[in-house]
């Protein structure tokens, strides 16, 4: 130890260390001497290349050198959780020249290229924590260097593939630039060559279809220019905004998957409104929008029935039940509405005094008032329909309905605009919550089961009618549903008519079973026969709406509906009671056959206008072969029973005359065509393969 000791320590002497090494010794792990060109390259005839980053380093490296043109393989092992296969992020179609750096190729020195590429590598790494992922097939769970590498690549080859959600910049929040400033969404279209291909979207281990860039804009114009106006619980401005800031994150949270089934239903809502779908066959099932709206409610599974509301939650149960409504299932509607009442409970939505109500903006409390008297009107409009009881009852209510403002004016993160009563959609929302609590009177006061058992309806009928047209001739005028300066806009004028026929609708409800019954008196005829004569009115100066891909279409069809309903018992009694002089017969027949016209040129894009024109089938059969209606002997045990000519006898819509359940359940097994459906066990795909009734619903 002590020889040790008393011996010299011996020095090692270093090897010079580079501080850097070059692209092509970094990427074969080998010694490089730091140089510019480094002495391996110059050994071995490469060109030599530096960068900071190692991400940028390969990227700069795979633009170095030529890059082969493969031939496409049939192979789907891709590593792709969806088995499809992995869709190519390079330039398509073109040579190894589109990769070379040989200076001939784009006209500039290699100098003068490498300049442009590193500073726009530069700008690059510096916004890539802002940069959107990619919405096609790729995968979202793949390594950050993979998606910036990609990136880089189709920057630099100038591809316009299906690429970001563009980031949202303070000057893209500009209100001075009028409706057009909010299109910033998606404002980059691709070109025809990438913009039909498909879309994919990665959520925790699934990936669910989602509709590329150009798509994607269509969709959200359609929503908010056609749809949201009447059911108005969604802001424009904060959908986009908090969309952009979901697709454009690496990773959908569990806390945004309600937002995400927001936009995948209003996908639907925008191909079921809009959608000029022509007859399909008698073994397709689905509706216009049918994808989306399995995406969207697989999207949410058990977390409308968890308990855990957020408000996203609220507003697609909203128009889950608008979907519903549209595809004609009216069982699943009222279900869905239902829902969206005990969710409005569960967040408070109904009692803005409320200690929690205190701490929010005046945004958020608009909003939630905007949400909670859609889903009001909403729960009235379907369980009317239907003849069921409604949900919200008005003595749990402690809530100020929505100021007048305009939709496409209001920002989250504003001052509330000034008022804009002749824009804002929610005159119309006013309109329809004050013909929801009409609604509720006319439920409560004729059609519940205590007013029924007591017999009292009869009574309570006409005490309705005054009230509803009370309304009608002295409140509803008071309301700007139309502006008095300038002419109109067609909202506006669709708006109105709907108020307008709402009304009337819920009037001709209140003698409906009396009118069915074919025993009704001068006066009750005379005043139905007016009522739908006004409904087939108005609806006749919209003929030009009929074979436009909007949403009010449907409310076109239902009035006709109930309209069509009335007139036919008009049509098909001897009417000696009523006087000769109102030609009572002669006007009712005109205004049937106008109703039966519309709705023969609203049928072949409109599935609900061939439903009701189905379901009159019987009834228009039978009269057009008998010269004399009289011949019929209804009301005296004639030929015909009464039961097995009208439509919507019953009040509940799944109670019609000549229903059988078990039978229908046998004959969907038997039958061959609709054999497929029957065999899946999707619950979706059973409801909208099953029959509800004999007859549908009798929208209000």
């Amino acid at each position: 130890m002590g020889d040790e000791a008393s011996s010299p320590k011996r020095k090692k002497v270093r090897a010079k260390y580079a501080s850097r090494a070059c692209v092509s010794c970094r990427r074969s792990k080998l010694k490089c001497s730091g140089e510019n060109p480094c002495q391996r390259c110059v050994d071995n005839g490469k060109r030599c290349f530096y960068s900071e980053d190692q991400t940028a380093a390969e990227a700069l490296q795979n633009l170095s050198r030529p890059t082969p043109v493969h031939a496409p393989s049939d192979t789907t092992d891709n590593g792709n959780a969806t088995g499809a296969a992995r869709r190519s992020l390079l330039p398509q179609g073109e040579g190894v020249e589109r990769r070379a750096s040989d200076a001939s190729v784009l006209g500039m020195s290699i100098e003068a290229r490498m300049a442009r590429i590193e500073s726009m590598m530069d700008s690059l790494i510096l916004e890539r924590a802002r940069t959107a992922t990619p919405r096609t097939s790729m995968e979202r769970d793949a390594a950050a260097s993979d998606r910036l590498h990609a990136d880089f690549l189709m920057q630099i080859a100038g591809e316009a593939t299906m690429s970001a959600f563009p980031p949202i910049a303070e000057g893209d929040l500009d209100f001075d630039n009028g409706p057009a400033r909010l299109r910033h969404s998606l404002s980059a279209v691709s070109p025809a060559s990438s913009a039909d291909a498909a879309a994919t979207i990665r959520v925790g281990h699934k990936t669910l279809a989602f509709p590329n860039p150009a798509e994607y804009q269509r969709y959200l114009d359609i929503f908010f220019d056609d749809i949201a106006p009447y059911y108005p619980c969604v802001n424009e401005l904060d959908f986009r905004i908090n969309s952009e800031k979901l697709l454009s994150a690496p990773a959908i949270q569990a806390d945004h998957v309600s937002l995400l089934a927001l936009n995948y239903i209003v996908f639907a809502c925008s191909d079921i409104a809009t959608s000029l779908d022509v007859a399909s066959s008698p073994s397709q099932v689905s509706s216009p929008g049918w994808q989306w709206f399995r995406a969207a409610d697989e999207l949410v599974g058990k977390r409308k029935l968890s308990g855990q509301v957020d408000l996203c939650l609220i507003q697609f149960l909203a128009l889950e039940a608008v979907y519903l409504m549209y595809a004609d299932k009216g069982n699943a509607a009222y279900s869905i509405i239902g829902q969206a009442c005990r969710n409005c409970f569960l967040a408070g939505l109904h009692q803005q005094s409320s200690s929690s109500w205190r701490s929010y903006t005046p945004f958020e409390i608009h909003m939630r008032q905007r949400i909670f008297w859609t889903v009001y009107f909403l729960d009235r409009r379907i369980s009317l329909s239907c003849c069921r009881p409604y949900s919200i009852r008005e003595s749990d209510i402690d809530i100020e309905q929505p100021a007048y403002l305009y939709d496409k004016e209001i920002h989250p993160d504003r001052p509330l605009p000034d008022l804009n009563i002749v824009q804002s959609s929610n005159v119309y929302l006013n309109c329809m919550v004050c013909w929801g609590r009409l609604a509720a009177d006319v439920w409560d006061g004729t059609f519940a089961a205590a007013m029924s058992k007591d017999r009292v309806a009869n009574d309570n009928a006409l005490i309705l009618d005054a009230r509803i047209k009370h309304w009608t001739d002295v409140i509803l005028p008071t309301i700007p549903l139309l502006p008095h300066e300038f002419p109109p806009e067609p909202r506006q004028l669709r708006q109105h008519t709907i108020v307008q026929n709402s009304l009337d609708q819920l009037r001709l409800l209140l003698f409906r079973q009396t009118m069915l019954s074919l025993r009704y008196d001068p006066d009750v005829a005379c005043l139905c026969r007016d009522l739908a004569i006004n409904i087939v009115q108005r609806i006749k100066n919209h003929q030009g709406d009929v074979g436009q891909p909007t949403s009010f279409r449907f409310p076109m069809a239902s009035c006709l509906g109930g309209a069509m309903l009335i007139l036919a018992t008009l049509n098909f009694r001897d009417m000696p009671c009523i006087p000769s002089d109102n030609h009572s017969l002669t006007q009712s027949e005109e205004a049937y056959g106008e109703a039966t016209s519309i709705l023969a040129d609203l049928s072949p894009g409109l599935a609900l206008a061939r439903r009701i024109k189905k379901d009159f089938a019987d009834l228009e059969s039978l009269y057009r072969q008998t010269v004399d209606p009289t011949e019929l002997n209804f009301g005296n045990d004639g030929p015909v029973e009464r039961q097995e000519l009208f439509p919507y006898t019953s009040l509940d819509f799944t109670q019609q005359f000549g229903f059988d359940n078990e039978a229908d359940a046998n004959n969907r097994h038997t039958n061959g065509s609709s054999s497929a459906s029957t065999l899946n066990t999707d619950l979706w795909s059973s409801i909208f393969a099953t029959k509800e009734g004999k007859y549908g619903v009798p929208w209000m």
